[in-house]
C-alpha cells in the first residue's frame, strides 16, 4: 500500500516538473515595460517564445514602442531592453582587421 500511494504521489509531481511554462505576449510587454519606460500597452512583442521548458534559458526578444526598437532579455527575475543599433551605429571593424587589410594593399 506504501509504494502505490508514493506512486500516486510521485507521478503528478513528475509530470508537472517536466512540463512547460508558457509565456503570453502580454507578459512579454509587461515585463519590457518597466525596463524601456513605454507602458505596456503601447508595446508590440516579436521574436518571443511562447513557451519553456523547466531550467530553459529565456531568448531574446524584441519590443517596438513610438517608433522605437529595443531588444530585450531576461536573467531570472531581471529584465534588460536595449535600444537596437541602426546599421549606421554599428560598431567599426576592429583594429586588426583594419591592419590586416592595410598590410595586404
Amino acid at each position: 500500500m506504501n509504494s502505490c500511494l508514493r506512486t500516486l504521489i510521485l507521478v503528478p509531481l513528475l509530470a508537472v516538473a517536466s512540463g512547460c511554462v508558457t509565456v503570453s505576449k502580454q507578459q512579454y510587454a509587461n515585463l519590457s515595460a518597466g525596463a524601456i519606460g513605454c507602458p505596456a500597452e503601447e508595446l508590440q512583442i516579436s521574436g518571443e517564445k511562447d513557451s519553456f521548458g523547466i531550467g530553459e534559458q529565456v531568448t531574446p526578444w524584441t519590443a517596438e514602442c513610438r517608433g522605437h526598437r529595443f531588444i530585450c532579455s531576461a536573467a531570472g527575475q531581471i529584465v534588460s531592453c536595449k535600444e537596437e543599433l541602426k546599421a549606421a551605429e554599428a560598431p567599426a571593424a576592429a583594429p586588426a582587421d583594419a591592419q590586416a587589410t592595410d598590410a595586404v594593399k
